[in-house]
């Protein structure tokens, strides 16, 4: 008796653990470290043609897969440097920036390797600029917080069991920006901004991948205090899925 029930005990706990590892994970918790740099214009806040900037970029990002394969997404971003400009030193400045955003996405093609997602996505990023010598703003401190609202469609292609490539374009055509001196609306005739993801990712187990990712994020705004800003990132991080 008693070895019949140490048989049917290591058969179901058996029987548990090979379905755990085929049942497709549903959940994914990403964290990545990156760096970025860039250029940034912004004459409301310094007439400076054009700084440059470096650091480091902190990502952490959830995803979840809905019983008809579509995607519902959460980005959340840190970012710490400082712009510099050969003009002045004394135009230097910190810069900090933090986005949030949340995409969903409809799974409109799967076929062999191949899976397309057309969907929307909305997108926040708050930038703070600090230091007294460069503001004619309160207390030194300037801000800008932009709202945009666009459209995104994301391909994946699995080249084998654990390796796979994905690429993710979005392009805003709404933005509500804030500023210390003003609020407004813009849509595409005043504004232009394309954001581009290119994924690497490998798997290393039925619970975690790893991946490498180039982030290219453009944004023109035509007014007359001109604001325009390149980014590029390359970030390595760590996938759990669950």
């Amino acid at each position: 008796m008693k070895f019949n029930r140490l048989l049917f005990t290591t058969v179901v706990l058996s029987a548990v653990a090979v379905q755990s590892q085929t049942t497709e994970k549903k959940n994914q918790l990403e964290f990545s470290v990156g760096n970025n740099f860039g250029f940034l214009k912004n004459l409301e806040f310094a007439p400076v043609a054009m700084y440059e900037y470096e650091g480091l970029v902190y990502k952490l990002n959830y995803t979840r897969t809905s019983k008809n394969e579509n995607l519902f997404e959460v980005k959340l971003d840190y970012l710490s440097a400082g712009l510099k400009t050969d003009r002045l030193s004394n135009l230097n400045t910190d810069y900090s920036k933090v986005g949030l955003g949340f995409s969903y996405l409809k799974d409109i093609y799967s076929k062999d390797k191949f899976t397309i997602y057309v969907g929307l996505q909305s997108q926040t990023n708050t930038s703070i600029y600090s230091n007294p010598n460069t503001s004619t703003f309160n207390n030194g401190d300037y801000y800008t917080l932009h709202q945009e609202f666009g459209i995104t469609g994301k391909l994946r292609y699995q080249i084998n069991e654990n390796q796979y490539l994905s690429s993710k374009l979005t392009l805003p055509v709404v933005l509500f920006r804030v500023t210390n001196a003003e609020g407004k609306f813009y849509t595409i005739d005043k504004y232009q901004s394309v954001l581009w993801d290119l994924e690497y990712g490998y798997k290393l187990s039925n619970h975690f991948d790893v991946k490498a990712t180039y982030n290219f994020n453009y944004a023109r705004l035509q007014v007359p205090s001109a604001y325009r800003e390149l980014q590029h990132q390359l970030n390595l991080g760590i996938n759990y899925k669950f």
